[in-house]
Parts: structure tokens; C-alpha cells; sequence
């Protein structure tokens, strides 16, 4: 690539979900979790992994990189944490005792941060280095990849810096804040601490979270909204005497908490009927402030499209719920809301590009029909003639029964494996949930499987279909429909949609949407992740073929390349 374009190289370092993207004039042409190269599930690393891959997919060197936008501020709010801490103890000791949960040691994040210089000199990056506010990176992420000039933003997460929610509009050229909320009054904490409270990890378990909610009982809503409430003057208020981790307590939840709600579930524990109650009444109270909060901003605003970032917004029931009820006519969350994703809207910052929709998440690593023929050496497999052809193989095993590992095209950008790195299934057979869990997935068996659909038809099968491209959004099914798709359908009768339109830019994908419906009259498969639990989604070929060997997985299908597990010992 000439050296006369304008390369920005957006990073995010040192904490969960560390990640890079690249800018070429403007364009995002690669983004990537460093978690996918040095397999560490929310990597905290140094994304060295994600930036190699970066530039070589670009055709560039270190030394082409013009400037380097890190999706947090130097300073890291060090002053006013100091004085939070100092002007609280000693109950806020714990801060520079306890090490908290799935996060890297407090004062050695902060020397990291403060290598960030060196690191990249050695990486061999010497660009100019610019600072930016974290939730500004995460406003930007909303709205330059969004589809609306003209938007109210809503950004929240666990903390950055010391915001942990805003509220922005776009308008008049400029993304403006409109109001902060700061730690400890935040949301993402608040359901990080509920989640570890249920013997899940923080930081990385919310999900559980929100799939085990749906099977409680609402009895104990009422009591949950003590903890945490509307504020019309602040957003919202976190009752910060009921919890540990404003004190930096590692166990996140209070005391209070424990006397409310009874002793917390010890992790691998069995999960009893108290415990779905209360995740049932953290994701009721969650959705109503949030609500609350963008139904606010709709009326403040006068705003027609919402954009959403950060952590919080990975949580699909709550961006179905804000779809659906705060006011806004669209609402977009960017694939990789998450920390990762801010290195995206960081780096389109420092570009100075302009508001570029996202077609699609297909960003990071792909491979060639060689590096795919290497990686199959030792398994029998048969190379078909075309992509419509492997398209079709694997719709047919699936309609057989089979379980199917999917590898096509370029990695996904984000937690939601979208058609290039999936495992699929048929979505109507019953027992499909509980075999992916216990043979494939090795994962809790409350937890539910998404459907990706053809656009077209999603109105035939959810209530209130709407593009979803991305995965992070709730549908309620049809009731009469239902029973067609058991195994994509959670307790609760909603399901995590992926819609595929027909310029999807992954044709055999579509492809295989396409034959799988004329074979059986349905128009979706069962898509989720091609990982086990703990580990991340796979990258390369060689990781598939791990994958596929040692689970339950029936047939691998990557490129023109299919392999079965019953096949006759013969290579192409």
C-alpha cells in the first residue's frame, strides 16, 4: 500500500479486552481482540497479536503508521481516584490491598499505561501518540459506524477513567456530552457485582447473568430496586452502602446485599431457584434505569436514533428493551461495543473521518485455500468445486442432524460469532441445546443459542423483527412458531437474532440460509461461537481443526474444505 495514506492504528491496552483497529484514509479496514491471538479469553495484553495482524493485512510496516489514538486518557483520572481513596479511608483500604477479580493489579495497570511509549517503540511504531476520554471513544465508536448524522448517544460501562455513563448528542458537527455519571454510581459494576454474586466471573460473565434471568420469579423486583434507582438530577443512583466495590473491595456485592438476598452461590455451584430470582430481578431494575435514563435523553434531545457503547450494551434483552420502548425510530450498537470496540472510535476520531456506516464486522484475519489445505493435512476431508457448493453440503448435513463447525472468510470483530467463525445446528430439533452444551460447548445447560435468519423472512418469526446484524438485539418469536425452532428459543419465548439480508457480505453464509430453508421449510439455523467455554472464539484454521477434534462436532466446513467425522479415510 503507498505510504501516502493516512494509516491511524486505534488501540486498547492493560485492562480486559484489549484490541486494535485500523484506520486507512478514514476506512476501517481491520480490528481485532488481541484475546484471539494469544488466547487468554479478555486479554489485558499489549495487543501486539492484533497490530501485526493489522498491518500485514493492510500491506503496511510499523513505520507507515501516521498517528496511534488510545481509547484512554493519559492521566487514567489519577488525581480524583487518589482523592476518593484518601478522603475514604480507612474504609477504601482495600484499594491498595485486594486484587480485583479478572482484572489486572490496580497500580500495575496504571504502570502499563504509563509504558504505553515504549511499547509501541517497540513494536517499532513511532507515530504520534493521542490520549483520548474513554467514553468519548465509545460515543465516537456509536456514532461514526452508525447509520445517523444527527444522534443521541448513550455510552456506560464499569468506569472509564472516572465516568461510568453519558449522554451525548451529535449535532452542529461535534459530538457533545450532555451529562456524566461517575464511579461509583455505575451500571456496569452494578451487574458485574450481581453476576459475581451468582458465583459467575465479573467482567466476563454478565452473559450468564442475562441468560439465567429469564427462568426466576419476579417476586423480588421490589426489593432489587433499593439497590439500584432513577435519579432525575444524576441519571441514576447505585445505593453504594449495599455494595463492596466501591470501597475496591474484591468481592464486589455488600454485606446488605448478602442480608437481602441470602448467601451468595459459590462458584460451579448448583444453581437453585433463589438464584434465577435474583438475576431475574438485577435484569428487570437494570432495563428499567437504563430505560428510564434513554427515554430521557430521547426527550431532552428530540433525537429520531439512538447510538449505543460500551460494555453495558452487550446485553442484547436490554438493546431489544431500549429498541423497542425509550422513543428512539433506530437504535445501532456497534458489534464490539465493548472495550475493544473504543480503540475503533478512538482512531476514527484522531482520522477525522467521516460518519462511515458499518457493513459488516468482518474485520480481522482471513484465510487462503492453502493455509486451509495445511491445517487439514492430517484429517480426511474433500475439497468441493465452489463456496456455493460447501454452502450447501453443510446445509444439508444440518438438515440431517449434524452439527456443523463453520470457518469462512474474515474473523468477526466483537463476542458474536456472525457466519465466519460459528458452529451451526439445526434449530429444530428440541435436544439441540443440551447436546451443543454437554458435548460441544462443555457450558452450563441454562444458557441459550441465537438464531441467524434470513432478512426477509424474520417478520414470518419474531413479533418485532428489525435488522440485526450484529447480534445484540432480542426478538420475541412468534408464539404459534415457536415450537418450529425449539432450539433457538429461550425460556422467556425472545431470542438473540442474527438477520442476514441478501447482499450479505459473506455470500456462502446466505447461501447456506438459503438451502437449509428449502430443504426444510425454515429459514434460520442455530449459530453460536466456535469456541468451548473458556476459551476464545477461534482464529485460524489449525485452532478449528483443535476445536473439531475434540469435541462433538459432526463436520468441519472451512473455505471449499469439508471434513466428517464418519468419512472413509481419503484426502483431496
Amino acid at each position: 500500500m503507498s505510504p501516502q495514506h493516512h494509516v491511524v492504528l486505534g488501540l486498547n491496552a492493560y485492562s480486559h479486552d484489549a484490541g486494535a483497529a485500523l484506520l486507512v484514509d478514514g476506512e476501517l479496514v481491520f480490528a481485532a481482540e488481541e484475546e484471539r491471538y494469544d488466547r487468554r479469553k479478555h486479554s489485558p495484553a499489549f495487543p501486539r497479536g492484533a497490530i501485526a495482524a493489522a498491518l500485514r493485512h493492510a500491506g503496511l510496516t510499523p513505520g507507515d503508521v501516521d498517528a496511534v489514538a488510545f481509547c484512554w486518557l493519559r492521566s487514567m483520572a489519577r488525581v480524583k481516584k487518589a482523592w476518593y481513596v484518601a478522603s475514604r479511608l480507612p474504609r477504601t483500604l482495600p484499594f491498595l490491598t485486594e486484587q480485583p477479580e479478572g482484572l489486572p493489579p490496580r497500580r500495575h495497570y496504571l504502570r502499563q499505561v504509563a509504558g504505553l511509549p515504549a511499547d509501541l517503540a517497540d513494536a517499532g511504531i513511532t507515530a504520534p501518540l493521542f490520549w483520548i476520554d474513554h467514553h468519548r471513544a465509545h460515543a465516537e465508536q456509536a456514532w461514526r459506524f452508525g447509520p445517523a448524522d444527527d444522534a443521541a448517544l448513550l455510552t456506560a460501562d464499569g468506569m472509564g477513567e472516572w465516568t461510568a455513563t453519558a449522554a451525548w448528542e451529535r449535532t452542529d458537527g461535534d459530538v457533545s456530552v450532555l451529562h456524566r455519571q461517575s464511579f461509583p454510581h455505575s451500571l456496569g459494576k452494578f451487574y458485574a457485582a450481581v453476576t459475581q454474586y451468582l458465583g459467575f466471573s465479573p467482567d466476563s460473565g454478565e452473559g450468564k447473568t442475562m441468560g439465567l434471568a429469564p427462568y426466576g420469579r419476579p417476586h423480588l423486583v421490589a426489593a432489587m430496586r433499593e439497590f439500584l434507582l432513577p435519579d432525575a438530577r444524576r441519571m441514576y443512583r447505585v445505593n453504594l452502602r449495599s455494595f463492596g466495590y466501591p470501597r475496591g473491595r474484591t468481592r464486589m456485592f455488600g454485606d446488605a446485599f448478602v442480608r437481602r438476598f441470602g448467601p451468595a452461590r459459590e462458584p460451579e455451584g448448583s444453581i437453585e431457584p433463589h438464584h434465577e430470582d435474583v438475576a431475574f430481578a438485577a435484569q428487570a431494575v437494570f432495563e428499567e434505569v437504563v430505560l428510564d435514563v434513554a427515554r430521557r435523553l430521547h426527550a431532552q434531545t428530540g433525537r429520531t436514533h439512538l447510538g449505543l457503547a460500551g460494555g453495558v450494551f452487550l446485553n442484547c434483552v436490554l438493546n431489544g428493551r431500549l429498541r423497542r420502548d425509550a422513543g428512539f425510530s433506530s437504535v445501532f450498537v456497534f458489534p464490539a461495543a465493548g472495550d475493544a470496540g473504543a480503540a475503533a472510535g478512538a482512531a476514527a476520531l484522531v482520522a477525522g473521518s467521516p460518519r462511515r456506516p458499518l457493513a459488516h464486522a468482518y474485520l480481522g484475519d482471513g484465510f487462503s485455500r492453502d493455509e486451509i489445505t495445511r491445517a487439514l493435512r492430517d484429517i480426511p476431508h474433500n475439497v468441493l468445486a465452489d463456496e456455493n457448493a460447501a454452502a450447501v453440503a453443510a446445509a444439508d448435513a444440518l438438515a440431517d442432524g449434524k452439527t456443523v463447525g463453520w470457518f469462512q472468510g474474515r474473523m468477526e470483530f466483537g463476542p458474536r460469532a456472525l457466519g465466519a467463525r460459528s458452529i451451526l445446528a439445526d434449530p429444530r430439533r428440541a435436544d439441540i441445546k443440551d447436546r451443543l452444551n454437554r458435548l460441544v460447548k462443555f457450558r452450563e445447560g441454562f444458557r441459550p443459542f441465537a438464531p441467524a435468519v434470513l432478512l426477509e423472512e424474520a417478520d414470518a418469526w419474531f413479533l418485532d423483527a428489525a435488522a440485526s446484524p450484529f447480534m445484540l438485539d432480542a426478538f420475541h418469536v412468534r408464539p404459534e412458531r415457536a415450537q418450529e425452532v425449539p432450539g433457538v428459543v429461550h425460556v422467556d419465548g425472545t431470542a438473540r437474532v442474527q438477520t442476514v439480508p441478501r447482499n450479505h457480505a459473506l455470500f456462502a453464509f446466505r447461501r447456506l440460509l438459503e438451502r437449509f430453508l428449502k430443504n426444510t421449510g425454515v429459514p434460520m439455523v442455530l449459530n453460536t461461537s466456535f469456541n468451548v467455554r473458556g476459551e476464545p472464539i477461534v482464529r485460524t484454521p489449525e485452532e478449528a481443526v483443535a476445536c473439531f477434534a475434540k469435541t462433538g462436532l459432526d463436520v468441519l466446513v472451512m473455505g471449499t474444505a469439508i471434513a466428517e467425522k464418519s468419512y472413509p479415510a481419503r484426502n483431496a
